[in-house]
């Protein structure tokens, strides 16, 4: 049994990032469930139609393939039709679960967009009770089973439009950002409670807090991607609100480099939009130039009204963009030769502009400095 939290995540995020296929990954963070939680058999089952039936399994002493169990039958149908999870712990109800004797048993709804796809299945806990501690793991690992069937079907469905090299693009970008955030994020926020902390400790909890951000940022602007489709949220709000929260979050990305970022708001006007995908757009044009700067340089973020719009220039002093790349940079994958990003950035900060009723531009000259440009109205107005 391993012992130790820390080092299960990020095994778990490791496999997530290094295995593609959902026939070699999901044995993988089922038999890593086993081995942590300290139980006899771990397993995991998918809804087909009214039934359930194994995907994939650890420690059984028969082959479960030809297991089915319909929805609402016994503890894990139940959870796959209510969505609730079930703990039982040394009860005469788990015995006969899935055809083997069990003392106790852990069931745990997967979910992808709200909806349940199946159940995560934990048996025979070794000299002990199920915990709170292991429901909280268990619903960890159902998560991560959840988003790379998730991942499967995105690359499935993109197989069948016949984009090969789009995929093989997708899987080497995504897997390299979530990869280095994922190590720092994932193995600590379930283990930290945020009381009173000191200096150094409140820091690491804000580094952290970042890293989230960017995290769910990045899943956000993939579905938004996969979707082709923004959904605008209408909130009022402020734009020193707005800078408030952005210059938090680069005070602590920049920490460890020269690389200054300001924020210049000369009207402070409030504005009728999605405020959380403002937010992104935002982050991701001004993360975009703090990579350019790489450790040292400004980044000079402004908001201006103009007649019934709200402008913001993001302005960096670093290399530039070549002429001829100028037209690309807001194509799908496109990086500019960056070892780190996705290239999903600039287009997702393009749909979000457009499907504001905005306008974006850059200006650059390669050395010097590079600008965008971004009109949005003060306020939408639906189509």
């Amino acid at each position: 049994m391993k012992n130790d939290l820390l080092e299960v995540l990020v095994e778990i995020s490791e496999k997530m990032n290094s295995i593609f296929d959902v026939n070699d990954l999901l044995p993988s963070i089922i038999s890593i469930a086993r081995e942590y939680l300290g139980v006899k058999r771990s397993s995991l089952m998918l809804i087909n139609g009214h039934r359930l039936s194994i995907s994939a399994h650890s420690g059984f002493e028969i082959d479960p393939g030809n297991i089915e169990i319909a929805l609402g039958e016994g503890i894990a149908g139940r959870v796959a039709e209510t969505g609730v999870e079930t703990v039982v712990n040394l009860s005469e109800e788990s015995r006969e679960e899935m055809g083997y004797r069990a003392s106790s048993f852990m069931s745990v709804p997967v979910r992808t967009n709200n909806k349940v796809i199946g159940v995560l299945n934990l048996t025979d806990k070794e000299h002990d009770y199920f915990t709170e501690d292991d429901v909280r793991i268990a619903r960890y690992i159902a998560s991560q089973c959840a988003l790379g069937i998730e991942r499967f079907n995105l690359m499935k469905d993109m197989r069948k439009s016949e984009n090969l090299r789009v995929i093989g693009m997708l899987n080497s970008s995504i897997a390299h950002d979530i990869k280095n955030l994922l190590n720092i994020v994932q193995s600590y926020l379930e283990l930290i409670d945020i009381t009173e902390l000191d200096g150094e400790v409140a820091d690491y909890i804000e580094s952290i807090h970042s890293e989230v951000k960017r995290i769910h940022g990045l899943t956000l602007d993939l579905l938004d991607f996969s979707r082709q489709k923004v959904s605008i949220n209408l909130v009022r709000f402020r734009v020193s609100d707005l800078f408030k929260d952005l210059a938090k979050q680069f005070r602590v990305l920049t920490r460890d480099t020269k690389v200054t970022v300001e924020f210049i708001n000369e009207a402070d006007p409030e504005l009728w939009l999605d405020r959380e995908k403002i937010f992104r757009m935002l982050f991701n044009l001004i993360g975009n130039a703090v990579d350019v700067l790489a450790e040292k340089g400004t980044v000079r973020v402004s908001a201006a009204v103009t007649d019934c719009f709200c402008e913001f220039n993001i302005y960096d002093n670093g290399k530039g963009i070549p002429q001829d790349m100028i037209n690309k940079i807001f194509d799908p994958f496109f990086t500019s030769g960056k070892i780190k990003g996705t290239g999903l950035g600039l287009a997702i900060v393009k749909m979000i502009v457009e499907a504001h009723s905005g306008f974006i531009c850059v200006d650059s000259k390669p050395g010097e400095y590079t600008v965008f440009k971004v009109r949005v109205p003060l306020r939408y107005e639906p189509t």
